[in-house]
């Protein structure tokens, strides 16, 4: 195993939970394609999209003073009531989809609840952010808690996604719900990652 591309993912993945950036998504994506393996690949392709995902709202926000997502993410914000409902909403779903220690590790809503005004533009992708969302949730989750039926998964996972192509629902609200939905799905691929390599240490790339 490259121990030091190990070290280099942790430690770009514990700066994303709590501060998510493009350049710590590339250097994650650098050290996953280090270790190798599919458990490393799958959780570069979540990296890989959270890091468009992430350039996509940096070019469409209003905000252009700050160079790094601290400044989008700033504290103290003011956040919609209804946007507050649907982050309660999404907690309670991630924690039926998973029922492990990612809901754990994950303030969940950080982004949201620090979201600064966001005032993004309309255009971003959403339904296609939810196309790939849904494939990753649904993947992590049949691994995680393969005691649902097709029905629940399906059920708390539209709980977590409608909101994305929900009209009603802000763009800037949108758009702190989006993160916070990567940050999970990045967090569920790197602790099958990790966990898998406790397990079996001679699995990844020398």
């Amino acid at each position: 195993m490259n121990e030091t591309a190990l070290a280099t993912a942790r430690t770009a993945f514990q700066r994303i939970l709590a501060e998510p950036a493009p350049a710590d998504l590339w250097e994650l994506q650098k050290a996953l394609l280090v270790i190798g393996g599919e458990p490393a690949a799958r959780a570069r392709a979540v990296a890989r999209a959270f890091h468009a995902c992430l350039r996509a709202i940096e070019s469409k926000s209003a905000s252009r003073t700050a160079s790094r997502w601290g400044a989008v993410l700033g504290t103290g914000a003011v956040v919609s009531v209804s946007a507050t409902d649907i982050l309660a909403r999404q907690e309670s779903a991630l924690h039926r989809l998973l029922q492990s220690g990612v809901p754990a590790m994950l303030e969940i809503g950080a982004a949201l609840k620090s979201a600064e005004a966001w005032e993004v533009e309309a255009g971003l992708v959403y339904d296609e952010l939810a196309w790939f969302l849904y494939d990753e949730l649904w993947d992590v989750s049949a691994t995680t808690r393969p005691e649902l039926s097709a029905s629940e998964r399906q059920g708390q996972i539209d709980l977590l996604l409608d909101p994305l192509l929900d009209s009603a629902v802000s763009d800037g609200d949108r758009a702190g719900l989006v993160v916070n939905v990567f940050q999970a799905v990045l967090a569920a691929r790197m602790v099958l990652l990790f966990d898998g390599l406790t397990r079996n240490p001679t699995s990844a790339e020398a």
